[in-house]
Formats: C-alpha cells, structure tokens, sequence
C-alpha cells in the first residue's frame, strides 16, 4: 500500500508528541522537612471521551483556557482496542494561532509543538469515536496486531480520516478509515 505524503508527516507528528510527552513530568517536591504530599494512584489510560471530560472540568476550575477554538487534528498514542490510549493530544487553532495540548499521566497540558494542522475542522460529535472505531474493525486490526505482536495502536483523526499505526519490533502497518462511517479507505 501507497501511504501519501501527509500520512507520512502525520507520523512524523506523532513521533514528536511521543517524545514530548515522555518529558512532562510533574516537578518533584521539595525535599526537607514539613509535611510531604501524598501523590494519588497515577491515572490509567484514558478514552478520548475521558480525557475531554476532564478538559472540560479542568476549564470550568480556571485551568486551560480553549474557549474559541478549534479541533484539527486528535493524536492516541498507546491506545488498546477498547480505546484507552496513554497520551492523547489535540491541535487547535485559536484565530490564527496554532496550539497543542496533551494528555496524559499528568493531566492536561499545554506544549510548544511546531507541528502542521490540517485545514479542515474536527466535528467530534460528527464522527465515529475513537473507541466506536476501534470495536467496528476489530476485525480488521486484531489480526494485524496479532500478526505483528503489537498490543497498542496509535490513531490520528484529520481530515474526515482515522489514520491507525500498528507498530512493533517486527514491523508497521498503517490503515485509514472514513471518520463518519468506519469504512476502510484503499
């Protein structure tokens, strides 16, 4: 299978976000005395559908400001089959401006990333959601991930398309599916 340039700069994208992502850390605290904080159970991975309640609840408390804005591109790095991924990020554009925000063991973020978008707007509530996706062609992915002992996908919604990137030691494979419908592109 051909993959088209964009497919090539959008993994190319990911890669970034996966390295980025690996560098936030929450700062650790200050060691000497006083009263040390407890740190909860780290969260485990998210649904998309999660991880924007959580943006949402994070807004309403005065964190990330995205009033305004809008959705052009969603990243899953890590996601299962139930779509739970490990880190999610969304690139926004904001007038003009283009912003990244990511999420992951330490919640939302917003990052520096100098990374394209794509033109068109991302209607969340017009397309199949990535955990939707995911069961629909299951039968398609399983034996992919089987075949190449991978666990995990990543997925990149642009453009009206799901991009879906198998990887392992063994090897990559990418499929695209239409974003509203499920169906296998090429």
């Amino acid at each position: 299978m051909r993959v088209p340039g964009s497919v090539l700069a959008l993994f190319a994208a990911v890669c970034i976000f996966c390295t980025v992502c690996g560098c936030l850390g929450e700062a650790s605290p200050p060691s000497g005395g006083g009263i040390t904080p407890i740190d909860p159970e780290p969260p485990q991975a998210a649904t998309l559908a999660g991880a924007l309640g959580e943006l949402e609840l994070l807004g309403a408390e005065g964190g990330l400001n995205i009033t305004g804005t809008t959705v052009h591109q969603v990243l899953g790095t890590g996601v299962d089959l139930d779509g739970r991924a490990a880190s999610w990020a969304l690139g926004l554009r904001d007038g003009e401006e283009v912003r990244w925000l990511t999420f992951g063991i330490s919640g939302w973020k917003e990052i520096s990333l100098r990374a394209p978008l794509p033109a068109e707007e991302v209607l969340l509530d017009e397309v199949l959601s990535p955990e939707a996706l995911l069961a629909a062609e299951n039968g398609v992915l399983a034996p992919v991930m089987e075949r190449l002992g991978a666990d995990t996908v990543d997925l990149a919604l642009g453009e009206g398309t799901y991009t879906v990137t198998v990887r392992s030691d063994t090897g990559m494979e990418t499929l695209l599916f239409r974003a509203d419908t499920g169906e296998v592109i090429g």
